[in-house]
């Protein structure tokens, strides 16, 4: 396999399997033995898109704080129908079976302004 490979990436798997050898992660090794990170990590990271290299056993590690969300409907929200809740400071509560009308609302709530303003 390391006769069709550049030499930038025949330094980077000898990094790769070197580093497993020694029981290091390949940034430790890399520092160790001078060679540039982000260099040897762009070349793995293209030979295990092409298959070249396997991937690792260790679950990637999220670059975000979001999570998937599956949106589904509640059973409570089914059965009384209700869509929008409108709570007034005041103490009184209007509850919607549909989104009202912007011009409804703006005849309820006088003086208020659009939350997207």
């Amino acid at each position: 396999m390391t006769e069709t490979l550049t030499r930038r990436q025949q330094v980077a798997v000898e990094a790769l399997e070197a580093a497993r050898q020694a029981g290091m992660t390949l940034s430790d090794y890399a520092k160790a033995h001078g060679l540039e990170v982000r260099p040897v990590y762009d070349a793995i990271a293209a030979l295990r898109r092409r298959g070249a290299v396997p991937g690792t056993d260790r679950p990637r590690k999220r670059k975000s704080k979001f999570v998937a969300v599956r949106v589904t409907s509640s059973p409570a929200a089914v059965r009384s129908g209700m869509v929008c809740r409108l709570v007034c400071e005041h103490g009184w509560v209007i509850e919607c079976g549909e989104w009202p009308p912007p011009s409804w609302l703006s005849a309820v709530l006088p003086g208020r302004r659009d939350a997207a303003a």
